[in-house]
């Protein structure tokens, strides 16, 4: 995927390696200018690829030498500079070995996959034996393992989500180790600084009995206590007062003429809500109806642009996925009233995605919600086998475990046959 995938072809990749450069240099809070972002422009050409359909075979300019020529990129991102360390020393370390314009996107896509797999191996090593194989499953998504292999601060997100995941079910399983407890905590802080919804995955700490959870009145009251200043270290974030340590001061200058073109304004929108409360209703109905298209009919699969994969694979990996999460035992019993709690942030998050694009990327006055992906809950889907999951083991199917892996293996080379089958 690294290597097959076309150059530029995730989501805003070409962004993405703007950030990436820039840190390269050593600039943690790029600055924008009315042009731009003044960057070295090498890489300029690749985001030709994805328009044009070429992949690496296509084109001589992409094997061009990496010089300090400079030029300026209508668009950078806000998100803290930390999220863009391993594509950073992937750049770094390419352009160290002097190698070609491709070689240093393979590079820098390669560090956030091994980052990603490194972490990932070990939290499958960790954690309790009857979560491994649901473990394996939720982190070999097709979708994520997508996003994984990208220049995206995605893989930063996916990989911390996965470490929440882990140490939830030890802490459920085990008990509240002050160790679990800090990672559980500084991994939700760490993602929510980059996407503000996924601060309510620390409430999932809530879940794990009362028992061992006011067993240590003093490890309770951090618990809610460090909860409170994740909260406020959010909200001060992204109100401007902590931009100077944690973001990227400008806002894209590409943003600015989008929204001034589509009239796009965050004030108009909530005034226009504040006038039209029946939109509500348009829009949870337009919420619903995307909920077969996102993530089956239209889902892009495999996040490339202009290609959606295939239905029939997509819908077959659902069904695959679902029955672990349902059938396979993996000892977290939760109460009904525990599973609804899980159902609800769930829910929070999911409706919050779409009530943040509504503002920030909808037009003032539409009653459908533009910009929303797929790729965005895949934080939140983590939490699927602990709301479904039946209270006994119902799948007695001989070598089951077996069976679950061979077909992760499936699914993934469906993903890597597909891409090449569509590109080359």
């Amino acid at each position: 995927m690294v290597f097959l995938a076309p150059p530029m072809a995730f989501p805003d990749e070409c962004t993405h390696f703007t950030r990436a450069e820039l840190m390269t240099e050593g600039q943690l809070y790029p600055e924008a200018t009315d042009n731009g972002y003044y960057v070295n422009d090498y890489y300029f050409i690749l985001d030709t690829a994805p328009l044009s359909g070429l992949t690496f075979l296509d084109s001589a300019d992409f094997y061009g030498p990496v010089d300090d020529s400079k030029g300026y990129w209508p668009v950078s991102t806000q998100s803290p500079f930390y999220s863009y360390i391993f594509s950073a020393l992937g750049i770094l370390f390419a352009k160290l070995l002097d190698l070609p314009i491709i070689g240093v996107l393979w590079i820098s896509r390669l560090f956030n996959l091994m980052f990603y797999a490194v972490v990932f191996a070990y939290l499958v090593k960790i954690t309790n034996k009857e979560f491994k194989i649901p473990l394996l499953v939720l982190g070999t998504m097709p979708l994520l393992m997508a996003q994984v292999c990208s220049l995206s601060y995605d893989s930063f997100i996916l990989t911390f989500a996965m470490v929440i995941i882990t140490y939830l079910v030890k802490m459920y399983n085990e008990g509240i180790k002050n160790s679990y407890l800090v990672i559980f905590l500084l991994s939700c802080l760490l993602i929510s600084l980059i996407k503000p919804p996924y601060i309510l995955l620390g409430l999932t700490i809530f879940i794990i009995p009362k028992k061992r959870l006011l067993e240590n009145k003093k490890q309770f009251y951090a618990i809610v206590g460090s909860l409170v200043i994740i909260l406020l270290a959010v909200i001060l974030s992204f109100g401007g007062l902590l931009n100077n340590l944690f973001a990227s001061h400008a806002v894209t200058v590409v943003k600015t003429t989008f929204s001034q073109s589509y009239d796009i304004s965050l004030q108009g929108q909530i005034d226009f809500i504040l006038n039209n409360p029946l939109i509500l209703v348009d829009l949870i109905a337009f919420i619903i109806k995307s909920i077969p298209s996102l993530f089956i009919l239209d889902l892009n699969f495999f996040h490339y642009g202009g290609f959606n994969g295939t239905k029939f694979l997509t819908i077959l990996y659902f069904i695959f996925f679902f029955a672990v999460s349902i059938f396979y035992c993996n000892k977290v019993n939760l109460s009904k009233i525990k599973r609804i709690y899980l159902a609800v942030l769930f829910l929070i998050v999911y409706l919050g995605f779409y009530f943040i694009q509504y503002l920030q990327w909808t037009p003032v006055g539409s009653n459908i919600i533009l910009g929303v992906q797929a790729r965005y809950f895949l934080p939140i889907l983590l939490l699927i086998p602990l709301i479904l999951n039946l209270k006994k083991d119902k799948l007695k199917i001989k070598d089951l475990d077996h069976l679950i892996i061979t077909l992760v293996i499936v699914f993934l080379s469906g993903l890597l046959i597909l891409t090449i089958s569509h590109y080359y």
